[in-house]
Order: structure tokens, then sequence, then C-alpha cells
């Protein structure tokens, strides 16, 4: 049943997408320790997800009950994910007290933000924001899922922001900074 659906999730929807889980077998006899034969739920499981499943870094195992292991719990991901985040991995940490690992899907961090967007309250000072906000929200228009659209809009109501920031306020960094110098004794 399960193998049906992740069929279904992969060859029709084309959008980025990330499952992650115990899926309760293995791809290969390699994936748990001791010598046991190729099973048809193996051979079935690794056809499915052939193009979805991530290298394991930090072991080989995600669960172990102290006299044997196994790779039951990973990530899987669409390959328009991958496109996104070309240096993403799944990394085995550290277990406290449980016989499965966790397991943290790392994405390669995001390369283009130099730092991240912050909402100041000096601007609900300024009269008319709100509705400048809204004429802003309302002008931008996005076809897509609701996500897509919702983030599209998010984007762009951000770089309205930083503009109109810079116009009436300068730049504030630059401006806390020398503040900064001349308090210094």
């Amino acid at each position: 049943m399960l193998c049906n659906e992740l069929s279904g999730l992969h060859y029709l929807w084309d959008m980025p997408w990330c499952i992650c889980g115990y899926f309760n077998t293995t791809r290969f006899p390699s994936g748990r320790e001791g010598n046991s034969p190729l099973s048809s739920a193996m051979e079935n499981f690794s056809r499915l997800i052939f193009d979805l499943d991530l290298p394991l870094v930090g072991g080989e195992y995600t669960w172990s009950n102290r006299r044997g292991g196994s790779r039951l719990d990973r990530f899987l991901v669409s390959s328009s994910w991958e496109s996104h985040y070309p240096r993403v991995s799944q990394k085995r940490m550290p277990t406290v007290c449980s016989d499965h690992f966790p397991i943290l899907l790392d994405c390669g961090g995001i390369i283009e933000a130099k730092c991240y967007f912050k909402f100041e309250n000096m601007w609900l000072q300024v009269e008319g924001f709100v509705d400048k906000v809204r004429s802003w929200w309302h002008s931008c228009y996005f076809e897509g899922t609701p996500s897509f659209v919702l983030a599209s809009k998010l984007r762009a109501l951000k770089a309205d922001l930083k503009m109109w920031n810079k116009d009436v306020f300068g730049n504030v960094e630059q401006q806390k900074k020398s503040l900064g110098k001349s308090f210094k004794p």
C-alpha cells in the first residue's frame, strides 16, 4: 500500500517534495547487519526509491538493538527537491535513549541570503504604513499552488519593505554603527 502511494507521489506530483520516516524495510541485504538474502520486499522497495534515496552520512545504520543494526529510517526527496538543494544530505545523529538514531536533513544552507529579514517596529509609527503594506500585497499577482503564491508574495513584500525602509529611514545599520562609535569613551 505504501509503495503504491509513494509511486503515485513520485510520478504524478511535479513539485519538490521530501518525506521522512521509518520504512521498516531495507533496500539491500547490506542495509542490515548479518547475512540475509535479498527479499522481494527489499527488491520492490529498492526499485521504488532508487531515484529518491540519499546517502547516509555518519554511520551505516539508523536502528540498532546492540546485537545488530539496520537502515530503516530515511529521507526520500524528489529530483526537483535535489535541484533546489544540490548539496542535500542526510546525517545520522547520536542517539541518547532510543534504539533509533535520529537523522537530520541537511540542505546545504541558504546560499543567496547575506542576512535574514527583520520587521522593524519603528515602521508601525509611520502614518499610512499599514495601508502601504496592504496596497503592496494586493498589487502583486502570482499563479501556482497556495504555498507558492504565499511565498512569492512574501518575497515581493520583503523587497518593497526593504526599498521603502531605505527611502524613509536611510541606512539604519550604518546609523547604528556611527551612533555606537560616538558613545565610546
